[in-house]
């Protein structure tokens, strides 16, 4: 069946390219969603200015990985370039799907990406991280922050939430006067990347990780994965019921509506809070960096990549894009059509920081400067789900809290190979 599937897709994928290349200069793979739309947008206005044409090929987040993953070990040539979640990237570089970008830099006369870009934008671009090569460019600057509504947490003595503890606090206070119409915390707590997401920066603030430091070892279950998890739980408890099956529209519809007073949350979900037809919240949710536990908080960092398809045929062409995309001028379109910049002079241009829907750039820019990578794995995706899957059954209540850690443990070394 599976390798019935693969053939489909490999037909389908060779048909498209020869199809595609017709009249395609470039064929960029993007996902359904605000980051693939600005993209999109971007390709337009790229064909307008340059005359070459480029062909945009959306898919749901999860087929965007399938699908650049059978296109690169087919070499089928359908994607020129594929815009990426950067935890993709050690998959695709290690696998041979992405071109080294070092040679494209020393032929435009530059030695890489300039230093407008952030420091930790440029990072998740390099593989290995933060040392290698670059193998793709940052287009969208996510990363998590906390938001919550400021006058509930003021009425209940927190002006601004600085730890977990804090978030508990107000978290009870206003769950138990809400009589089951109010929570204090909301989360995604669906199976896989959802649950994952919004735990790792709670894991990481207890000084937790899933590997050592030279990932020899996974560390799930220990003092610091139990610590954190205590706390997981203890949100829970002040958030709606059925939060096992949350995934972001049901935490953006309970930020937006008033129902929940917090959460961590992605930028991309500012213009829904902040459009009046969307959200009764409008101008009252304020915007902070991850709360500590017992270390410093850090943002799970989230970026949208751009790399070239090593089987593509229109590298130069590829990178020629990539390069114009990523400019000051075309990053700042981008963030005005809503898509987070990667570039400092975005991040503090006067015209985009005056204006209301943009007043969380300087939490924003701070949270990507303190954030973190999930763990550069290739096969991160299979990880996240097996540690997801244990997470959100911890969550349901259908196991505890230290047998998920455990289960999560054993699971994870199952797949790695390590212990």
């Amino acid at each position: 069946m599976v390798r019935k599937l693969l053939l489909s897709l490999a037909i389908a994928a060779s048909t498209l390219a020869i199809t595609g290349a017709a009249w395609a200069d470039i064929t960029i793979l993007v996902p359904s969603s605000s980051e693939g739309d600005g993209l999109r947008a971007a390709a337009a206005d790229y064909s307008k200015v340059k005359g070459s044409k480029v062909e945009i090929v959306q898919a749901p987040y999860a087929n965007v990985f399938e699908q650049g993953a059978n296109a690169g070990s087919t070499k089928s040539g359908v994607f020129d370039i594929i815009l990426m979640d950067d935890p993709w990237i050690p998959f695709f570089a290690e696998n041979g799907h992405l071109e080294d970008l070092t040679a494209y830099f020393k032929k435009a006369g530059i030695e890489g990406p300039d230093n407008d870009f952030l420091s930790k934008s440029l990072a998740v671009c390099r593989n290995p991280y933060n040392t290698g090569p670059y193998v793709c460019l940052p287009y969208v600057g996510n990363a998590q922050m906390f938001f919550y509504d400021a006058a509930k947490y003021k009425e209940a003595g927190i002006d601004a939430p600085q730890t977990w503890d804090d978030v508990l606090k107000v978290g009870k206070t206003l769950t138990e006067s809400g009589g089951g119409r109010y929570f204090g915390y909301v989360f995604r707590g669906g199976q896989g990347n959802p649950v994952v997401a919004d735990f790792m920066p709670i894991f990481w603030s207890y000084g937790a990780d899933l590997f050592n430091a030279d990932r020899t070892k996974v560390t799930i279950d220990t003092p610091e994965g139990a610590a954190a998890m205590k706390t997981f739980i203890a949100l829970r408890d002040v958030s709606p019921k059925g939060v096992e099956s949350y995934n972001a529209n049901e935490v953006g519809t309970a930020l937006a509506a008033g129902t929940a007073a917090s959460s961590i949350n992605w930028p991309n979900w500012v213009a829904t809070f902040e459009d009046p037809s969307q959200s009764k919240m409008v101008g009252k949710i304020s915007y902070t960096t991850i709360p500590a536990g017992t270390k410093p908080g850090s943002s799970e960092i989230g970026h949208w990549t751009m790399g070239i398809m090593s089987a593509s045929k229109n590298k130069q062409e590829a990178f020629d894009f990539m390069l114009w995309a990523t400019s000051p001028e075309q990053i700042k379109i981008s963030a005005e059509r809503g898509n987070p910049p990667v570039r400092t002079s975005v991040f503090s241009d006067p015209e985009l920081t005056s204006q209301e829907k943009f007043r969380h750039y300087p939490v924003l820019m701070a949270a990507i400067q303190a954030s973190t990578p999930r763990p550069r794995h290739p096969k991160w995706p299979e990880i996240e789900n097996a540690f997801g899957i244990e997470l959100s059954k911890a969550v349901a209540g259908t196991i505890t809290p230290e047998e998920a850690l455990k289960n999560a443990q054993a699971a994870v070394e199952q797949i790695t190979g390590l212990k």
